[in-house]
């Protein structure tokens, strides 16, 4: 495949870009009920993948504070935050009015330790986003958003602050929205762009759109910084997906994305075969490394659900691709007609901190809020830009091969 972008090597020069790792060991304990495909126990299973091919020992693993109420205020409702706080198992049947109008049941359950699932869970994307902020000169950072599988829910579509693409399954699919004709209102018109996509779609057909789409919109948008989600729902063979795409042909829009050279925040998504989750969650944080593994997987604690194989990489089904070489093409060339009528790019570059900028100091008295910060713990901990720096600059160990500065870094949060 192309390497696109301003691709830099793989291999020995990839381990020279910094990646922060943020993972909570708690976080694969929470079950949303039997027979639910949602299972975070996949985080888990990525973990021990990650840990017995040895990649840790190449990143700064974080564990990241919880989002605090104040931090899921700033987009979600009070009263939602306030519902999902107290909400438990034992007493939904008295909230049934509430449960109606948050969309709360049987597609998204309550079960116990909903709400501190939630600032887990939260709380490693604000991590990361507090990292690109914090290790940035510019005054202003402008990011582009791009999601896998599902249509994106549409939160930015009336600003050109954030760009967000969306490559996702249109029609009879959840959640029935991402028409090519959605492009944004207001301020974001055309900044909001969709790809809509059949049953099937294989690795060739969905590089076909992704690399020259991606790079127009790099092109002209130049962002600060990129968030990648990377649902693994697109997979073959995943229980509620309907693409085929090979775990390789996942990685690659990795790959593009990483060879930009613009600060990179991967986080996950969907996923619901869950050994296949792992497996593509892995491999791609070898592909943010710099990294190319083994197919041949090694011993570790979760070896039996990767079996007959035991192997890294599956191959694609022999599925119907359904999206024609005529439908690909109009949907590249309708794209890009929306790109061109983008006059400039409304961002500052993003810039890294330089090497002799001296890093505040925290008071090393002052605990975390939220009681998440633990002296004795191999992880660092993350709250706000000023605890965020101070940490960074004493208490991060450095990988355990040097990693030299450059002008990318990743963040990949788990």
């Amino acid at each position: 495949m192309e390497a696109g972008g301003n691709s830099l090597p793989s291999g020995p020069d990839g381990v020279k870009r910094k990646v922060f790792y943020f993972y909570d060991p708690e976080v694969g304990n929470y079950y949303y009920g039997q027979g639910h495909p949602m299972k975070p126990h996949r985080i888990r299973m990525t973990h021990a993948l990650l840990a017995h091919y040895g990649l840790l020992q190449h990143m700064h693993v974080v564990k990241p504070a919880l989002a605090r109420d104040r931090d899921l205020c700033r987009f979600h409702a009070d009263d939602y935050v306030a519902f999902l706080r107290s909400i438990t198992p034992e007493t939904q049947q008295d909230q049934l009015r509430q449960l109606k109008r948050f969309n709360v049941g049987e597609d998204c359950p309550v079960f116990d330790g909903l709400y501190s699932f939630c600032q887990t869970y939260a709380g490693g994307s604000v991590g990361g986003a507090n990292f690109l902020k914090c290790t940035s000169l510019a005054s202003e950072i402008h990011f582009l958003d791009i999601e896998f599988c599902t249509s994106g829910d549409g939160v930015f579509y009336t600003t050109d602050r954030v760009m967000t693409v969306s490559f996702h399954k249109f029609g009879d699919y959840f959640p029935g929205t991402g028409d090519i004709r959605d492009v944004g209102y207001a301020k974001g018109k055309y900044y909001s762009l969709n790809v809509p996509l059949d049953d099937g779609i294989d690795d060739e057909s969905y590089q076909s759109l992704f690399k020259p789409i991606m790079g127009k919109v790099m092109e002209v948008f130049k962002p600060g910084a990129v968030v990648l989600q990377c649902g693994a729902d697109s997979l073959s063979g995943d229980r509620l997906g309907c693409f085929n795409l090979s775990i390789k042909g996942h990685a690659e829009c990795v790959r593009y994305m990483r060879s930009f050279n613009v600060p990179l925040l991967l986080v996950g998504g969907g996923g619901y075969t869950i050994r296949n989750v792992a497996r593509c969650w892995c491999y791609e944080t070898g592909v943010a490394l710099g990294v190319e593994l083994e197919d041949k997987m090694p011993q570790h604690e979760y070896y039996e659900y990767f079996g007959p194989d035991y192997t890294l990489h599956v191959a694609p089904s022999n599925m119907e691709n359904k999206n024609s070489r005529q439908q690909l093409d109009e949907i590249r060339a309708k794209l890009l007609d929306y790109l061109s009528k983008l006059q400039h790019a409304p961002s500052v570059q993003f810039q890294e901190r330089p090497p002799d900028t001296e890093l505040p100091e925290v008071d090393e008295d002052q605990e975390d809020e939220d009681g998440r910060w633990d002296h004795d713990s191999d992880m660092d901990g993350v709250d706000d830009c000023k605890h965020v720096s101070g940490r960074v600059k004493r208490e991060y160990l450095e990988p355990k091969d040097t990693i030299g500065r450059h002008c990318c870094a990743h963040f990949l949060t788990a």
